[in-house]
């Protein structure tokens, strides 16, 4: 971690405490303490409308709940860029059986579970580290960070900005964090559960 730290001073760590810094997991933890997962998402997709698009309507949040979720937010992101290279609530399955095992495993724990992810493929279910991985080859820590202040500042202003959010921007943040909510989620039940 530290050779990452130095390289990248852009990507530092800034809102884990020490404890999280060492086992990331907490954060993740942490993170659906405070809500169920279809909560989460909800709130993701009220404060990307809310920071994105005008509307007549007030804006739906208070600014202290808005806060307060913008930095839940960026601990979890913060403990996703230090687990991503971890391979965390993954199913060992052999690659020629893995589609109807995965199917039928995930027929299962979608039962067994009260919610599920709606927005993963199998493969990401399969492997919800792989997520995580993937999100930060779109943009690093910084970008995420840098575009979610952005966000925030959005959804608390009273005049809308048009120019300061590109509209792709804003979908592949969205779409990003929606399947890092889902893929935590996972990696958090199944870690919890000894998987």
């Amino acid at each position: 971690m530290k050779k990452q730290t130095n390289k990248t001073s852009d990507n530092r760590i800034v809102y884990l405490d020490s404890d999280e810094i060492t086992d990331p997991i907490k954060a993740v933890h942490e993170f659906f303490s405070h809500s169920w997962l279809p909560n989460h998402l909800k709130m993701l997709k009220r404060w990307r409308n809310d920071a994105a698009f005008e509307s007549e309507e007030p804006k739906k949040f208070s600014p202290d709940y808005l806060v307060y979720n913008y930095e839940l937010t960026i601990k979890l992101i913060e403990a996703a860029w230090l687990l991503k290279s971890h391979k965390l609530g993954r199913l060992d399955f052999d690659d020629k059986q893995e589609s109807d095992i995965a199917k039928w495993y995930i027929k299962t724990e979608r039962k067994k579970l009260r919610d599920y992810p709606e927005n993963l493929s199998i493969r990401e279910i399969v492997k919800p580290s792989s997520v995580l991985k993937k999100m930060f080859r779109i943009y690093k820590l910084d970008g995420y960070k840098k575009i979610l202040n952005t966000w925030l500042h959005e959804a608390l202003s009273n005049s809308f900005m048009e120019e300061s959010l590109s509209k792709s921007e804003v979908i592949t943040v969205y779409e990003q964090l929606v399947k890092l909510f889902e893929a935590t989620w996972l990696i958090s039940e199944r870690i919890k559960d000894g998987n």
